[in-house]
């Protein structure tokens, strides 16, 4: 297989490559766990996941528009949960078993809702996880969250902010507080300042919408300074939500361009609050169940020939051109399975109790 051209959803705004400051200050392990990446775009997929995302809580106190989780009626159901601390450490047992180097708390949900959120980074650093980060609209970055988390080993704290102004704020993240976050901020940074450490690394993202357009330029320049990278990111619309950019066309690449390829069924896995297998952290991998943890292994899944022909030629499912299509500023609605019970182009039924 030659080597590809990656397909990424999002930009890197920084003086700082975050992967090589975490690689002088992790090691050669981080190194190693890096270049498989590179080995990935050469089709050499790992035995196992390099970096699982997992969906600790599908709730959230925002209702963002951009967002699954801040419908009214969510495209997708079994929102409200949190994962069992029997899966999480029956999740990271096999994963110390296999070496994860990394591993990521947040998907569809706001994980600073648990407030023992740090006993997970902990979880997973204690099993040998490497690079541990967590992703959170801010809101209850509260200053003994700060702390705790900075003392449990977070090596990466990614901030969803979509906004320059409160004006702004308001449309893209209802229910948020914007003078909250701004100190939120301001307390992490000071906090990490005086433990003297250079972990977790502060990633402050904006999501590219035509409610926020006017807002990016005023991002980087005021949340530049801050943040130890930003990144800019592609709006994605699925069936059921709002269309947040009019005016894009409406149908996806017949097929993936030549030498592409999205390196997320090649290194990564997420597993969410229900149990739910999925191959990418995007929405549009919800369309493409794997199956149900723990009755399926993390290792199994993985392993799975459906995992596998996703790795290898992504251009054979339309779920897959219409998340490159959105990545490319295109717009596509895919309508999506009742994954609660576990209906999807590959799940099995879904288990009792469950």
């Amino acid at each position: 297989m030659k080597t590809a051209r990656p397909i990424t959803r999002s930009s890197l705004s920084s003086s700082r490559d975050p992967n090589a400051v975490l690689a002088a200050l992790l090691g050669p392990r981080f190194v190693a766990y890096r270049a498989a990446w590179d080995e990935a775009a050469a089709g050499k997929r790992p035995a196992f996941p390099l970096h699982l995302d997992l969906d600790v809580i599908s709730s959230c106190q925002l209702s963002c528009p951009m967002c699954p989780a801040g419908q009214p009626e969510s495209p997708f159901p079994g929102l409200g949960r949190v994962l069992p601390e029997t899966t999480l450490e029956a999740a990271l047992v096999e994963s110390q078993k296999n070496q994860l180097p990394a591993l990521r708390l947040g998907v569809t949900g706001e994980p600073l809702l648990l407030k023992n959120i740090a006993q997970y980074v902990q979880a997973a650093r204690d099993r040998g996880v490497l690079d541990v980060a967590l992703i959170t609209n801010g809101q209850n970055l509260w200053p003994e969250m700060s702390q705790a988390l900075i003392a449990a080993g977070l090596t990466r704290l990614m901030v969803s902010v979509d906004a320059a102004t409160e004006s702004t704020y308001r449309l893209v993240r209802p229910g948020g507080d914007w003078a909250r976050l701004k100190s939120n901020l301001r307390d992490f940074l000071a906090i990490r300042a005086s433990l003297k450490s250079p972990l977790p690394l502060l990633r402050l993202s904006f999501v590219d919408l035509a409610l926020n357009a006017a807002d990016k330029p005023l991002f980087e320049r005021d949340f530049g300074p801050l943040a130890d990278y930003l990144t800019f990111q592609s709006y994605q619309s699925l069936g059921g939500l709002p269309n947040l950019n009019p005016g894009l066309d409406n149908a996806p690449p017949a097929s993936l361009s030549p030498g592409d390829v999205c390196l997320e069924p090649r290194c990564r896995l997420a597993l969410h609050a229900d149990g739910g297998l999925f191959p990418c952290c995007s929405d549009f991998g919800r369309l493409q169940p794997l199956g149900y943890f723990p009755a399926l292994s993390l290792s199994q899944a993985w392993n799975s020939a459906p995992a596998r022909e996703l790795a290898r030629d992504q251009g054979a499912f339309p779920q897959c051109r219409a998340c490159q299509a959105a990545g490319s500023g295109q717009l596509f609605h895919l309508k999506p399975p009742n994954c609660d019970r576990g209906q999807g182009v590959f799940a099995p039924p879904r288990p009792e109790g469950r």
